[in-house]
């Protein structure tokens, strides 16, 4: 029997929106919209959005079956692990 040809994952318009935009509250995978979330935004990402994307890519992936190291992406693509995103988030300190 023969097994179907698996689906690669289909990468987004913008790496960033691998990630939730904190500015107009677009989940992954979606557009920014305007202010007002009626329009989505076609040439571009919000600058926090991008700006959060590159902390979370310089971030390792502290998943257990990921274990990505800082600039490469989670085995999980387009999309990034939670974990990694949350890991992202925490203030880090410097001696």
């Amino acid at each position: 029997m023969t097994q179907p040809i698996p689906r690669q994952p289909v990468p987004y318009r913008f790496a960033a929106m691998a990630i939730l935009c904190t500015w107009c509250k677009a989940r992954p995978g979606q557009l920014c919209t305007n202010q007002r979330g009626t329009t989505d935004r076609r040439k571009d990402v919000h600058t926090t959005r991008a700006v959060d994307w590159i902390q979370v890519l310089n971030t390792p992936c502290p998943e257990r079956i990921c274990q990505a190291p800082a600039g490469q992406p989670c085995t999980l693509r387009p999309n990034v692990h939670q974990a990694r995103t949350l890991a992202a988030a925490l203030p880090t300190t410097t001696p």
